[in-house]
């Protein structure tokens, strides 16, 4: 259950921005992660949904206040920096405390994380780059909110089945379940933030920018 908490960050990804959709998902995933390993050592917690929303609301509002800040560094580290950054971190919100809880947010964040470092340098999904440019008009508006209902519908489609068939796929009785687990919530994170826009750029739902090294720059 707590893997379909990324979907509302999700949906600020795929249809409002992207960047701040990415810094979202992390707030989100980090504080399911606190709030477990709190519950993991008996501190508190009677409101610990209560308490995800606070602290996912603290960190994403210090991402957003230092945003152009951070930005900036992430850009210089380039798509190395990146992928790396995303695996040290996810990593360690796994390794001492491997159980199906943990691998949530650490293998979620795993494939959020690279996925995003993936389109920045290959894809170019821009989430805004197609809706911006709806007329301001009755007709232009519905437009605009079919296409993000589209997407959303599709996105989320797609991360609850990769969830259900892997599920499937994973032998219960196997001593390597804590891994096959972690890949399975590192590919719906995948999904989310490189294989899904790849699939709206290609369904023209979504619009595209010039990738690189040094981040998407938007096409005229």
């Amino acid at each position: 259950m707590e893997s379909y908490f990324i979907l509302i960050p999700s949906f600020v990804y795929w249809c409002i921005d992207e960047k701040k959709g990415m810094g979202l998902s992390a707030a989100v995933l980090l504080s399911i992660w606190i709030v477990f390993f709190l519950e993991y050592y008996k501190v508190l917690l009677p409101f610990g949904f209560v308490l995800s929303l606070i602290i996912a609301s603290v960190i994403f509002l210090v991402y957003f206040l230092f945003a152009k800040k951070i930005e900036p560094l992430f850009a210089k580290g380039g798509f190395r920096a990146g992928m790396i950054i995303s695996a040290v971190v996810s990593f360690l919100m796994i390794m001492r405390l491997p159980n199906d809880k943990f691998l949530v947010p650490g293998g979620i964040l795993l494939g959020v994380g690279a996925g995003y470092c993936l389109n920045w340098r290959y894809i170019g999904f821009k989430s805004r780059l197609l809706t911006e440019s709806a007329s301001a008009s009755a007709q232009g508006i519905i437009v605009k909110c079919l296409v993000m209902l589209v997407r959303f519908l599709l996105g989320s489609t797609g991360f609850m089945l990769i969830l259900a068939a892997t599920g499937r796929l994973i032998p219960q009785d196997s001593g390597n379940i804590n891994l096959y687990n972690f890949i399975r919530y590192a590919l719906s994170g995948l999904w989310v933030s490189a294989a899904s826009p790849w699939i709206f750029i290609r369904l023209r739902l979504a619009g595209k920018s010039i990738t690189g090294d040094a981040g998407p720059e938007e096409r005229e």
